[in-house]
């Protein structure tokens, strides 16, 4: 056997041993309430000389084992001339980030170890991180506090799930593109578990812990996105190690310091921020990965040269994976910046970003994961059978939303379906004769509940706080100001269409993605500013206030008791309409509301149990019953 191998299999059983020790030393640790600061400075030296002794086997350097063994010969003989007293490790945030810091150097070394034989980088840092065994060593980390901590509570989960998407990271798997790809969307997966359940921590967890972890480990999932995104956009792994390097440390700490659990108010708004960044920069770097990655996997040499020289933003239909990777969000935007001056770099190149990033399959699908659990648990707490029904749609809404109408098929619907296939005048029209009918039978809710992503983001029980408290009347006026430029986009798009003009850009296409993939993200960033539903309450949404128009041909919020109504004291239903409808005034009034602000998500009917949903189900129901 040569003496190559010799070493490769000697630094793996040396690895697997020094993991099994470390597991036996933090174990030894964290299982005792006290420890005696003593014997824990001994033990804590013990992991540095395993530190030292994998960068000495990495470098086959005697003197640099000795140097280590000499700084660790100084901690040892700390333990003995310091005054020994106990301590609880998990009370005490000193010793808990010592214990992080000296975890971390200890992984750290044992990936250099790795990866100095089997995968050398550049510099030690990137060798020591971007390695299989360093991904090894985090899984078991997650597995393995998880196990002897014992505490099973949503924000153990968050932690755990957080340390697992780190041990997926494609850049540590570079030495194969197919599993450099799977290990992509591994790590997505369990990010996405793990931004889910930071929304249940941020929610539920109403102490200084929960709030902690909720907003530190999005602002860490935030860092790392950004790391994959130099990385999948110029190969770059400087960001992308130091943020995972970073991460550790404090997930390490999160581990050995329990962090005081006394009650405060949540703070939603600086989480949503760091969430909703980490959503979108997670959906432009995994997008861009996942587009070169597949397109390099699937497509032929000579296709893929032609698409490196060409600048080709497009998966061809020979890659498999098209459908999830269709555009390259990069390229789109680098054609951007060569297309404009200064001054229209500056208005495009965000415009181009966030479009090009919300509008890709798999942003789409990461988003529609993630809200369709928080519906879930609106479900689980809604009272009415009405609105029951209704969280249900949602969820039947979110993978047609998803798979059927923006990427997979030519019929057009408010400009999101253009980019992919080319959409003519007949489906465009058959599109807008099917909403309208079924506006008309059911409300704007079939459009504003089960097609658009509105109803996915703001239609949970997370996003009920941001209710807003009032709204103005001014909305009711501006909502039909914006109209205008909708029926201008449709009227050019049919001439176009006709043949009487001749357009470069597509007007419903340029409409559609401008409102829904820039204007919308813009006030959902800023939810707890503007509230909720604000495309309905501000009626900056044209074709959401076009579809409520049909609300007043059948769909109704109707009273069972008017005289109740007009005696009632608390308001419920008022209180609980997101748009901020007078409920109580129209029904006082008439008998029943049907606006075309309404949006039908029938929380006054779960409010108060004097008010019903009117569609055309109910009607034929009524006339059934009447027939008996």
């Amino acid at each position: 056997m040569e003496y190559e191998t010799i070493l490769k299999l000697f630094s793996l059983v040396y690895i697997i041993i020094m993991m099994a020790l470390d597991f036996w030393i933090f174990d030894l640790i964290l299982r005792r309430e006290y420890v005696r600061v003593k014997g824990l400075l001994i033990l804590l030296s013990i992991v540095l000389i395993m530190g030292f002794e994998s960068l000495a086997l990495a470098q086959l350097n005697v003197l640099l084992f000795i140097l280590g063994l000499l700084l660790v010969l100084i901690t040892l003989f700390s333990s003995f001339i310091i005054k020994d007293y106990t301590i609880n490790v998990t009370r005490n945030w000193k010793y808990g980030l010592l214990l992080s810091l000296v975890i971390v150097f200890d992984e750290l070394a044992m990936g250099y170890l790795y990866g100095s034989y089997f995968n050398p980088l550049p510099n030690p840092l990137l060798t020591a991180v971007n390695n299989p065994a360093y991904g090894a060593m985090m899984l078991g980390d997650a597995i393995f506090f998880l196990y002897i901590l014992r505490r099973r509570s949503i924000m153990e989960f968050a932690i755990t799930t957080f340390a697992i998407s780190m041990a997926f990271m494609p850049s540590l798997y570079l030495m194969d593109r197919m599993l450099e790809f799977t290990m992509s969307l591994l790590t997505s997966f369990f990010m996405i578990v793990n931004i889910v359940l930071l929304y249940l921590t941020e929610m539920k967890m109403l102490t200084f812990q929960g709030q902690l972890v909720a907003i530190s480990l999005s602002l860490f999932n935030l860092l790392m996105m950004l790391g994959l995104t130099f990385f999948a956009s110029f190969n770059d792994l400087h960001f992308l190690t130091l943020s995972m390097i970073a991460s550790m440390v404090w997930y390490f700490f999160l581990i050995f310091y329990n962090v005081p659990a006394k009650k405060i108010s949540p703070k939603p708004f600086l989480f949503l921020v760091l969430v909703n960044l980490t959503e979108l920069v997670m959906g432009f770097g995994e997008s861009v990965l996942g587009f070169n990655l597949t397109n390099s996997l699937f497509v032929s040499t000579m296709n893929g040269e032609m698409m490196m020289s060409s600048h080709m933003m497009r998966s061809p239909f020979s890659n498999p994976f098209w459908w999830l990777f269709p555009i390259n969000p990069l390229t789109m935007i680098i054609m951007t910046t060569m297309k404009y001056n200064l001054l229209g770099k500056l208005v495009m190149v965000p415009f181009m970003t966030v479009m090009t990033t919300t509008m890709a399959p798999f942003y789409v699908i990461m988003m529609g994961a993630e809200m369709s659990y928080l519906v879930y648990e609106r479900f689980k707490k809604v009272k009415t059978r009405y609105l029951k029904a209704w969280t249900l749609g949602i969820l039947t809404g979110i993978p047609i939303f998803v798979v059927l109408i923006p990427y997979y098929t030519n019929y057009y619907i408010f400009g999101m379906s253009g980019m992919i296939f080319p959409v003519t005048l007949t489906p465009f029209i058959i599109s807008l004769i099917v909403i309208a009918l079924f506006s008309t039978l059911f409300g704007r809710g079939v459009y504003c509940n089960i097609v658009c992503m509105s109803a996915h983001m703001w239609s949970n029980v997370f996003y009920e706080q941001f209710s807003a408290k009032k709204s103005s009347k001014v909305w009711d006026y501006l909502r039909w100001i914006f109209l205008v430029p909708m029926i201008v986009a449709f009227y050019l798009y049919v001439i176009n269409q006709l043949g009487k003009i001749n357009l470069s850009i597509d007007p419903l296409n340029f409409y559609g993605m401008f409102t829904l993939n820039y204007i919308w993200w813009f006030f959902y960033f800023l939810t707890p500013v503007f509230g909720i539903y604000s495309c309905a309450r501000q009626g900056w949404c044209g074709f959401g206030t076009l579809t409520g128009i049909f609300n007043k041909v059948l769909f109704k919020i109707r009273a069972k008791d008017v005289n109740a109504c007009k005696g009632c004291v608390s308001k419920a239903c008022d209180a609980s309409c997101p748009v901020k409808i007078p409920i109580s005034s129209d029904i006082s009034a008439k008998g029943y509301s049907n606006r075309i602000s309404c949006i039908g998500c029938a929380r006054c009917v779960d409010a108060c149990d004097n008010l019903e949903i009117v569609n055309v189900l109910t009607i034929l129901k009524n006339r059934e019953s009447k027939s008996f």
